[in-house]
C-alpha cells in the first residue's frame, strides 16, 4: 500500500466531502424540489470526487439521453461514484444507508430514493416515488441484484421495482460496470475493491484506492431496451444484456 498517496488524497478527499456538505445548504429541503442544476452540480461534484480516488474510466458505448432509466449490476458502493460522474441521476439504495454518517446526508439531499429491504410493503412506495421522478424527467439507476454482489457473477435480477418502467413507453439502458485487476491484461475481477466478502468496508476500499495509481473500472452501455413489457421480461432481458456484456469483457465462469 503507497502511503504517500494515501497522505496525499484523503486530505483532498476530506477537503472535497466538506465541500460537499457547504453546497447541500442551499439544495431544496425536499428532493421533488430538485432541479436540474442540482443534478449536474451533484455530476460535477462526483466527478471530482472521481479523480481524486484515482478512477480511470474505460467507457463502452453511449450513453443513451433518450433512456429514462438505467439498470446496472452493483458490486461496490463506489459505483454510485462511477455512474453519477458520467450521467446526473438518482439511484434506489437501502435505507440504512440514510443513517450512515455524512454518506447519509449527501445521498438524501441529491434525491437518493431509499428502500426498506425485506419489507415487500415498501415495494408500492419506491416504485411510486421512481414514477414520479421520471414524470419531471429525473433519471433513476435501478440495481435490481437487490444487493451488492462479488463481482464475480451477475446475480440473479429481481423484477420487483422494474414494475415502475414496465409496460410503458419509454426505453431503459443496462449498464454492466466492473473493476478490472490490470485492464487490458487481465480483465478478471478485482477483489479487493469489490464487496467480495463480509470483512469487506468502505473504508478499507477507499484506502485501496487512494493508495494506487489508479484504479480502472469498465462502464458498458449496453442497447436500450423497450419497456412496453411486463416487468418480468424487462428483468430477464435486462439480466441478458448486463451477462453478455460481462462474458463479451472478462469471460464465462
Amino acid at each position: 500500500m503507497n502511503f504517500i498517496l494515501i497522505i496525499f488524497r484523503f486530505p483532498l478527499v476530506i477537503f472535497h466531502v466538506s465541500a460537499g456538505l457547504i453546497i447541500l445548504i442551499f439544495f431544496p429541503s425536499k428532493n421533488i424540489n430538485l432541479k436540474p442544476i442540482h443534478h449536474m452540480i451533484s455530476c460535477i461534484w462526483m466527478k471530482i470526487l472521481f479523480k481524486i480516488f484515482g478512477f480511470k474510466l474505460i467507457k463502452i458505448g453511449k450513453v443513451d439521453l433518450d433512456a429514462k432509466s438505467y439498470i446496472s449490476n452493483h458490486v461496490t458502493l463506489f459505483d454510485i461514484i462511477v455512474i453519477n460522474s458520467i450521467i446526473p441521476v438518482n439511484f434506489v439504495a437501502k435505507s440504512e444507508i440514510k443513517n450512515w454518517p455524512i454518506i447519509g446526508h449527501l445521498s438524501a439531499k441529491t434525491g437518493t430514493i431509499f428502500i426498506n429491504r425485506g419489507d415487500s410493503s415498501d415495494n408500492e412506495r419506491v416504485i411510486m416515488t421512481i414514477q414520479s421522478y421520471l414524470k419531471m424527467n429525473k433519471k433513476v439507476v435501478i440495481f435490481p441484484e437487490g444487493r451488492i454482489g462479488d463481482g464475480k457473477t451477475i446475480r440473479k435480477f429481481h423484477s420487483k421495482l422494474l414494475k415502475s418502467v414496465s409496460d410503458k413507453d419509454m426505453k431503459v439502458q443496462p449498464i454492466f460496470i466492473h473493476y478490472p485487476k490490470e485492464y487490458p491484461i487481465d480483465n478478471q475481477n478485482d477483489q479487493s475493491i469489490c464487496w467480495s466478502d463480509k470483512t469487506q468496508t468502505l473504508l478499507k476500499i477507499s484506502l485501496k484506492c487512494m493508495s494506487r495509481w489508479q484504479t480502472n473500472v469498465i462502464v458498458k452501455f449496453g442497447n436500450s431496451i423497450n419497456c412496453n413489457q411486463s416487468e418480468y421480461s424487462l428483468s430477464k432481458e435486462s439480466f441478458e444484456s448486463v451477462s453478455n456484456s460481462r462474458n463479451e469483457l472478462v469471460g464465462r465462469n
